[in-house]
């Protein structure tokens, strides 16, 4: 007779709960350690990779491409999407059309009339190579990379935010990515995992941090805490207020609320001249009565908020909730190190083998055994290979035997010269693999500062001081 176990409800309830939490967290609102990126962003860099539409297509296509490896299929088209937004601080797609911008809460364009395509960029930063990554079985049993080769984690460079189930909230903020860069040079530069860089990288948000520097990096090392941050704003000798830049949680409409609670909106002209960047104008209407001074310092101290950040991250075994700027950068530098030291391997196999089949040729070629190869049976003349020379095997052996009479016959000194040096430069660079790493660093650093769009961020206590020792 069977065995019936009894639950209490309760239990089964929170059981079933967490286990339902923590599913919707790896991957879904949280991002991997490993790669920065949440699963939906991994899946659709890969598909787009593996699919390499080197072509601007609709964005229907390049969702396809993601949907062996994704089982929600109405979602990923709006995750492409978000990649090539003009909100970002990176566009990770070079796009056709109107792909809108969520930050100022600009629609994008229905997917049938826009596309795009993965920018170079975007593959040198998270694709480089990809096809040497740990593979896992994805969530519809097609093999997938357990995260991407990223350099820089992805959630870092554009910010990242989520809700999970049952666990904190996610807040990643941006970071300067110049200074990201520095931070991983110095780690590669002392060649030690261990090591912990003393300058840790600025924010990346475009506005004024009114929180002290130690408050900040102290945000990054614990992995979560609260900024305080203002708007960026001037006002000029004629009362003009333009402001420029405002806290994410806040945008014109709020502005212009403030402006009409503190005084009635007829006696300023109020613009919103935003763009792609942010630019509001308030003007004195003509013989009106309006103190501009007073209204700008009641607008700069409304528009002041606490951000609370909390970096939240998970890999195949558990979820790491806070998690410090520098656990990551480490998880992420080990995984790239991993899967450069499997790719450095098996090119260094593949050279080997083409050299040595490149070498028994010439010595067929120089003993002139090689005409009598082909009076031989097929069987017979691998076996006639695999005696000849020590290190054919008979894989080696049917190699050899694929080459068509044309490439036997030409000369191959050249070529045995530079897979000798290819060979050569690979093992240099899997003895030292942080300095293979750190000439990618180096080479990829220019591009990306030239690319990625740079919000000046300010420290307040830091102006005033700068502003003291100039008087």
């Amino acid at each position: 007779m069977k065995t019936i176990d009894i639950k209490d409800a309760l239990s089964l309830a929170q059981d079933n709960y967490k286990e339902y939490s923590l599913y919707v967290s790896q991957g879904r609102a949280y991002p991997s350690i490993f790669d920065g990126c949440k699963s939906a962003y991994k899946r659709a860099i890969y598909g787009m990779y593996k699919s390499s539409p080197r072509k601007i297509v609709k964005v229907a296509e390049l969702a396809a491409s993601a949907l062996p490896y994704h089982p929600h299929p109405t979602s990923i088209s709006g995750v492409i999407v978000q990649m090539g937004e003009n909100g970002k601080v990176f566009k990770l797609l070079k796009t056709q059309g109107n792909f809108g911008d969520s930050s100022k809460g600009i629609e994008a364009s229905a997917d049938r009339y826009i596309g795009g395509m993965l920018s170079d960029l975007a593959i040198e930063l998270f694709c480089d190579g990809i096809e040497y990554c740990k593979m896992v079985p994805g969530e519809i049993d097609k093999p997938e990379p357990e995260a991407l080769p990223a350099l820089i984690p992805l959630c870092f460079i554009n910010g990242l935010t989520g809700i999970p189930s049952g666990l904190s909230r996610l807040n990643i903020p941006c970071l300067d990515v110049g200074g990201i860069f520095d931070y991983y040079l110095d780690i590669l530069k002392h060649k030690d995992l261990s090591y912990v860089p003393k300058r840790l990288p600025s924010p990346n948000i475009g506005v004024q941090v009114l929180s002290t520097r130690d408050e900040w990096e102290a945000a990054l090392k614990a992995g979560k805490g609260s900024i305080k941050i203002a708007p960026k704003m001037e006002i000029d000798k004629d009362g003009t207020i333009v402001i420029t830049a405002l806290p994410s949680t806040k945008d014109a409409d709020s502005v212009r609320k403030l402006v009409e609670k503190e005084i009635l909106l007829d006696k300023v002209d109020f613009r919103d001249e935003s763009t792609y960047t942010t630019r509001i104008v308030i003007e004195k209407v003509y013989k009106k009565q309006c103190d501009m001074k007073e209204l700008y310092e009641r607008l700069y101290k409304k528009l002041q908020v606490s951000e609370t950040y909390n970096l939240a991250f998970f890999d195949e075994n558990s979820i790491y909730v806070p998690c410090s700027f520098d656990s990551v950068v480490k998880a992420n530098l080990h995984y790239l190190i991993n899967t450069h030291n499997n790719r450095l391997a098996h090119q260094i196999a593949d050279n080997e083998e083409k050299l040595l089949v490149l070498k028994i040729i010439e010595q067929l070629k120089a003993t002139n055994n090689w005409k009598d190869i082909f009076d031989l049976s097929y069987e017979e003349a691998l076996n006639y290979l695999s005696t000849q020379f020590k290190a054919c095997t008979m894989e080696i052996a049917k190699e050899v035997l694929r080459k068509p009479m044309s490439y036997l016959t030409k000369a191959h000194a050249q070529e045995i010269i530079d897979l000798e040096n290819l060979i050569a430069s690979l093992k240099a660079d899997k003895s030292d693999i942080f300095e293979m790493l750190a000439k990618k660093y180096k080479a990829l650093k220019p591009k990306v500062l030239k690319e990625i769009a740079a919000n000046e961020t300010v420290f307040v206590s830091e102006l005033t001081t700068s502003t003291k020792k100039k008087k």
